[in-house]
């Protein structure tokens, strides 16, 4: 006898008895975050795209798929992607562990359907990763990440640096030792990326749209070759749009080889900063949580997430974070929407119930960005800050100047600077979430072997404070999980790797300190 559920219009079913398959994890009971190694035998070779999952072990399943773990499961074949391949009779799997503490249930389900059966059990429990008592490892005691958007590393440096293109030069003081941007690409010379420029054109940026242009490395289809390619698509600023970004490269240190994690738009590479790993393509996912702050301008893809954030382990060790969004004390409409209400998308921490709860509106981690400056004086700054500015000031090309967002930078970096309290102890980042479309010379990595995603082009990556080299270029090849792993290695104990992401295998960002004022080596890898 079984049990027949209704999940969404698919039928649910679960045998009263494990049948002829048989499931086991090992460990059965593992660090959130983490993976365990799924067994099983018994499986039908028949079968097509069989599927094991983590459920929720405290209630039973229900008319929707609710209690399922959206993305704590795999094919038996490997990752979640499917294949239409059959099941061998018997394997295994590794799947990584939900982030929120607890037990689980493991089920094998068959044929990419929800007849499942033969349940085993996984306990997740806490990590073991803070320091005895609040201190870092560095004398860095502050991090602020500011998120600008969309524009590629020649897009921004390209006629700063001084190099000869493809010269791939070895120091690290002042323009010379970064490549400038080609003279032309396919026969077409750089438009001049002033602020009216940024707003009159918009490249495509899918993934499906960069891949075709980076071209296996080649970089030669952003003007012609591809269904989004547009002579538009070469533009670089010059020392007046981006004087911010000149003034920052001689001041502090810049990174040349800073790579998108993933070919594709905003939301889908903001998960790097929160998680170190793919979740989804593009901007089609939204938060599913209905007691945010920001405009409800969606009708569908509404998506929680389960996986271990680096604000997760930030609070497990009573660690001070905050998400500063400009707006955000506006809660608007769901008529008021991006580019100028904030948009609870633009913020990669609102996907997941761990972070979310229904006080989230008056949390000290989800605040407007007029709190990031009373925090600065008030001598109140959280340990790790993010920061996300209107849709309008973001550099987003058709909506905003690449002015908008450097004077918010300047802004910011004036009041660490003239703080008694944090100028010396206290670095901001500036790292994009994407290149946006524009064209870039340097091929990118392979793709990660992580999440198999292909990464993107160059992006603008600038380190900015009192720890940092002076009119410095780092050649380390780095990408926003980089930033994860410095924040475990800095307030986490030293033990980098704990989102068993990304942040197990990227560089860290050690290159870009002066060892002299961080009181310790930072590694760069």
């Amino acid at each position: 006898m079984g049990l027949t559920i209704k999940a969404i219009s698919i039928p649910f079913f679960i045998s009263s008895s494990c049948g002829s398959i048989l499931l086991a994890a090992n460990p059965a009971t593992q660090v959130s975050g983490q993976t365990v190694v799924v067994t099983w035998c018994g499986a039908s070779i028949s079968d097509t795209d069989d599927w094991i999952a983590f459920w929720k072990i405290d209630s039973s399943p229900s008319t929707t798929d609710h209690n399922f773990i959206p993305n704590a499961w795999a094919y038996t074949y490997g990752g979640t992607t499917k294949k239409n391949q059959h099941p061998t009779a018997s394997g295994q799997v590794s799947i990584q562990v939900p982030s929120l503490f607890g037990r689980y249930t493991v089920y094998f389900c068959k044929n990419a359907g929800y007849t499942c059966s033969s349940p085993t059990t996984v306990k997740v429990v806490d990590p073991t990763i803070c320091k005895p008592s609040p201190s870092t490892t560095s004398t860095v005691q502050h991090i602020i990440t500011i998120i600008p958007e969309n524009h590629s590393f020649d897009s921004i440096y390209g006629r700063y640096c001084q190099a000869t293109t493809g010269s791939n030069p070895t120091c690290n003081i002042g323009p010379f030792c970064c490549e400038a941007a080609p003279t032309s690409v396919n026969g077409s010379f750089p438009k001049n990326l002033t602020d009216q420029e940024n707003l009159n054109f918009n490249p495509s940026h899918s993934a499906s749209c960069e891949i075709c242009e980076i071209n296996n490395g080649s970089m030669d289809r952003y003007i012609t070759g591809c269904s989004c390619s547009n002579p538009s698509n070469f533009a670089i600023a010059n020392s007046i749009s981006a004087i911010g970004y000149y003034s920052w490269a001689k001041s502090y240190a810049i990174g040349d080889r800073y790579f998108q994690s993933a070919a594709g738009a905003s939301t889908e590479n903001d998960m790097y900063y929160a998680v170190g790993k793919f979740l989804f393509l593009d901007n089609t996912a939204v938060p599913q949580d209905k007691n945010l702050n920001g405009a409800r301008c969606y009708s569908s893809g509404f998506k929680s997430y389960y996986s271990t954030t680096i604000a997760d382990l930030l609070n497990y060790c009573n660690i001070s974070w905050t998400f500063f969004a400009e707006g955000y004390d506006q809660n608007p409409t769901s008529h008021q929407c991006y580019p100028y209400y904030y948009d609870a998308g633009d913020d990669p921490f609102t996907f997941f119930p761990s972070l979310i709860t229904s006080t989230q509106v008056s949390s000290n981690n989800f605040r407007d960005l007029t709190k990031l400056y009373s925090d600065i004086s008030a001598g109140q700054l959280p340990a790790v800050s993010y920061v996300k500015t209107l849709g309008i000031h973001t550099e987003h090309p058709g909506d905003s100047t690449l002015t908008a967002g450097q004077t918010i930078v300047q802004n910011i970096v004036n009041a660490i600077n003239a703080s008694d309290t944090y100028r010396e102890n206290t670095v901001i980042f500036v790292s994009h979430d994407e290149s946006g479309g524009y064209y870039d010379h340097v091929s990118p990595p392979p793709n990660s072997i992580i999440d198999n995603q292909p990464y993107g082009p160059r992006m603008p990556f600038v380190a900015i404070g009192y720890q940092i080299k002076q009119n410095y270029i780092s050649h380390v090849p780095m990408e926003p999980s980089s930033l994860i792993k410095f924040i475990e290695w800095n307030w986490l104990n030293g033990s980098t790797g704990q989102l068993g992401t990304r942040d197990t295998v990227v560089n860290n960002i050690g290159d870009m300190f002066n060892d002299t004022k961080t009181g310790v080596t930072i590694p760069s890898n």
